[in-house]
């Protein structure tokens, strides 16, 4: 039920991580996950990049496109 006293943009969308890759390739990861129609968002940014995302920069979906993303990317082959 909404409350007709809430602003539209007060509902916040669930999101959830796809995958945690290096910087670069999470940026190529959510081009193509928005190419495809498919909302993404990488993880913060920090001043400290270089060791806050040695074990990748997180990238997320809303949680209804979830399924649709991973499948997709599973499906995404890497060139020899």
């Amino acid at each position: 039920m909404s409350d007709d006293n809430e602003p539209p943009d007060s509902h916040q969308i669930e999101l959830v991580e796809v995958t945690r890759v290096q910087p670069f390739e999470a940026e190529v990861i959510a081009a193509r996950l928005r190419a495809s129609g498919i909302q993404a968002t990488l993880g913060a940014g920090s001043p400290y990049e270089s060791l806050s995302f040695a074990d990748g920069m997180p990238v997320y979906v809303p949680v209804e496109h979830a399924s649709q993303a991973i499948a997709l990317l599973a499906n995404h082959v890497e060139p020899d």
